[in-house]
């Protein structure tokens, strides 16, 4: 009988150099994509650490390998690796030896996360280098090499590693003007075309390299093309590319980034009309950006109430009786436009005839879906015109009510330039209305220009600290950038403030048959502007932009007090910078009584998932172990066919085949031969037959079969076809050969003929 040679340690080197074969070309995807990534933040040293993070789990992951750690193993070790850099690098000594993580750690993530979702976008690019940055930096570089290593060399599937490439390339094609830059998408397409040929020279050595070449770059090609025509900002408009399906604002946690970015539209998107029997048209509100990080305004997440239809929704804070006001109705039709957030005049007490559900915020009147958007809605809403006089807005007290202190938080760093112009613009006013309106009219007396383009041009979009300190200097920018300084001034001032988002009135145009005049509205008329907050009155609506909107009446000459003219050249005021509270919201209790973070329960369900499925999975890995032990054994030429044998019987056992001790090899084999259709595998079972019984009945003394691993294998693999899917999944997940014969049931569920 004629059996095949196979020599251990050639079979050890090519599976080990396949391996690092594909971690080299994985490392130079890592390299290519990390390069479509420059320009996001400031200077290089995070570009470096996302190299060394990357290659530190690839490289490990590799040796892992070379050493004989199972490669489904592999992975969990790599998550341990990463969290392990985590815990060293941004834990701040929370962990166990400074490396094992605590709940402290997972905390302390929770905290940089929150911040790097808040910040990501806000400070337009590059941004600062922030601690937070560098935590997302070394998270997302490290979730997204164990994503290359395990579906490229774990499962075996380097073609699908383009599906964890591709999410990485749409984050530049969204925040940069120009989109991916076509040298980094190259250089992408060509370390992509690397990995697949290190596969295909793996996989299939008796392919024509020419060939494999070519059918490699056709499907490329072909990959390349539909997702430059379907991904969002891969062509070279980038995030100033717009689809026809017209305005989406309020889809991400950086609203006034959306806002600037439709501002920017070559051409105006027609997006709502509406009539309304107020004197006046009126701005049309979306939503109050009450919560400032330093970085990025953001509408404070707070509970809603449910807004049935008809129903009344609560009079606006702080507004007193003695205010003159007037209802007035406006009836809005959407006809171009996805937001969460509902336009209506501010402030509003009823909405009726809207589709789904939708809820309003008690704090600032704000009116968000629950399970729809403003996609074609039609409905009537019910507002008040507050008109309060300049005597009403000076009366205001200096005592701040506890519920708007946090309307009153920036943070400790504040750039020199933001205070001090804020206290030379307000120099000889006293009270709060007379700063505010010292406020709204240096931006519009100090020569300040309204322009889109020149943030974008000279690096300052965004609505950050940094950006309005820019702005100051370079006097040039649009309403989200007037919008953000004044607000930021006033809090420094003592004035409580926020960023409202929405609509300006839009052009008028006569309605049918005498009917109320027609306003519509386009991607034009998207607006920001401040709102700062006066007891007895609530939040007033001021226009600082320059060019754009209406001047509020309250704030103009005929009705408002005479202030006085701000000295040239002082170099002191009046004033000095009132202390302002801490943003409850964004800072953690130091002390034990504060309420539990919301990322604890998380991490900690997590956590124990993790343990679950580690327990769930550990026979599998035990199973899995010993299959390998046992066929390296063989390889090595010092194993017996006996060990052959227990691998066959186990894996029967774990296909549900009854085997008992009593019965023999050649009764065995051929109840396994009866179920074999192939003439490979069957030849390789009656190798292994003789094998077993020369050793076990032959005469004392060693003996070797050569390539019984082989067929080995092969019979195995004849078992598997065999026992389908949902065998083979049982036979892995819950393998029996991993308990002794006694202890099971005597009556074994068999699958094949006894």
């Amino acid at each position: 009988m004629v059996s095949v040679a196979v020599t251990p340690v050639s079979v050890g080197l090519t599976r080990r150099a396949g391996s690092w074969r594909l971690t080299s070309a994985l490392l130079l995807v890592l390299l290519a994509t990390s390069f479509s990534l420059i320009g996001l933040i400031q200077g290089f040293g995070w570009w470096f650490l996302m190299l060394f993070v990357g290659s530190l789990i690839l490289v490990a992951a590799a040796a892992l390998r070379t050493l004989g750690v199972p490669r489904i193993l592999v992975p969990l070790i790599e998550v341990a690796i990463l969290t392990a850099i985590l815990t060293v690098g941004f834990g701040r000594g929370t962990g166990f030896f400074g490396i094992i993580p605590t709940t402290a750690t997972f905390e302390r993530f929770g905290a940089l996360g929150d911040l790097a979702r808040t910040s990501i976008y806000a400070q337009g690019t590059p941004a600062s280098p922030l601690v937070e940055f560098m935590f997302l930096i070394v998270l997302g570089t490290g979730v997204f090499s164990i994503i290359l290593d395990t579906v490229a060399i774990t499962f075996s599937r380097p073609g699908w590693a383009g599906l964890a490439i591709v999410p990485v390339l749409i984050v530049p094609a969204v925040l940069f003007t120009d989109g991916v830059s076509p040298i980094a998408l190259a250089e992408c397409a060509a370390a992509f075309l690397f990995l697949l040929r290190s596969d295909a020279r793996k996989r299939h050595q008796g392919i024509p390299r020419l060939a494999a070449a070519f059918s490699i770059g056709a499907v490329s090609i072909v990959v390349a093309l539909v997702i430059s025509v379907t991904a969002p900002g891969f062509d070279r408009g980038g995030a100033a590319s717009f689809s026809a399906s017209g305005i989406s604002i309020g889809g991400t946690v950086t609203p006034l980034i959306d806002l600037g970015r439709d501002l920017r539209r070559p051409a105006p998107v027609h997006v709502l009309s509406y009539t309304t029997t107020a004197p006046t048209p009126q701005y049309l509100k979306l939503t109050s950006l009450d919560q400032f990080t330093g970085t990025v305004w953001k509408h404070r997440e707070r509970p809603m109430n449910r807004l049935p239809a008809a129903d009344t929704i609560g009079s606006p804070a702080g507004l007193s009786k003695g205010v003159a006001t007037k209802k007035f109705e406006t009836t809005v039709r959407i006809d171009n436009m996805n937001s969460r957030w509902l336009p209506v005049p501010y402030p509003v007490t009823s909405v009726n005839g809207l589709n789904g559900t939708w809820a309003w915020d008690p704090a600032d009147l704000t009116i968000g879906a629950v399970n729809t958007s403003t996609v074609g809605q039609n409905y009537k809403a019910t507002s008040l015109m507050i008109s309060p006089t300049a005597t009403q807005l000076k009366n205001d007290s200096s005592v701040v009510p506890a519920s708007l202190l946090a309307d009153l938080f920036v943070p400790q760093d504040v750039p020199v330039i933001i205070t001090q112009t804020a206290l030379d613009a307000t120099a000889g006013a006293t009270s709060k209305y007379e700063k505010a309106v010292a406020l709204q009219d240096y931006f519009r007396e100090q020569n300040y220009q309204y322009s889109v383009d020149t943030p974008l041009e000279q690096g300052y979009g965004g609505d950050g600290m940094a950006v309005i300190a820019t702005f100051l200097q370079v006097k040039s920018g649009y309403c989200v950038h007037f919008a953000s300084a004044m607000a930021i001034m006033a809090r420094t001032l003592g004035i409580p403030a926020r960023v409202s988002i929405g609509y300006l009135p839009g052009a008028s145009s006569p309605g049918a048959f005498g009917s109320s005049a027609v306003y519509n509205v386009t991607s034009d008329d998207l607006h920001a502007w401040p709102e700062l907050y006066f007891a007895g009155v609530g939040w007033v609506p001021f226009e600082p932009t320059v060019g754009r909107g209406i001047i509020p009446s309250y704030t103009r000459p005929d009705s408002a007090l005479t202030l006085p003219t701000n000295p040239s050249g002082s170099g002191t005021a009046p004033s000095t910078r009132p202390l302002v509270p801490v943003d409850p919201t964004t800072t953690s209790s130091t002390s034990g009584s504060g309420g539990k973070s919301v990322i604890q329960p998380v991490v900690a369900g997590l956590g124990g998932g993790l343990v679950v499925a580690a327990l769930l999975l550990m026979p599998a890995f035990l199973r899995r172990w010993r299959r390998k032990t046992r066929l390296r054994q063989l390889r090595d030429e010092w194993g017996g066919a006996a060990i052959a044998w227990s691998e066959l019987i186990d894996t029967a056992r774990d296909f549900r085949w009854h085997v008992s001790d009593t019965e023999t090899p050649r009764a065995f084999a051929a109840r396994v031969g009866d179920i074999l259709s192939d003439l490979n595998r069957l030849d390789a079972l009656d190798r292994l037959l003789l094998a077993i019984e020369r050793e076990s009945f032959g005469p004392p003394g060693r003996f070797h079969a050569r390539g019984v691993a082989d067929d080995l294998e092969l019979v195995l693999a004849g078992l598997q076809e065999q026992a389908g899917n949902i065998g083979r999944l049982r036979a892995v997940l819950v393998p029996v050969s991993l308990v002794p014969v006694a202890w099971l049931p005597s009556s074994e569920t068999r699958v094949a003929n006894a």
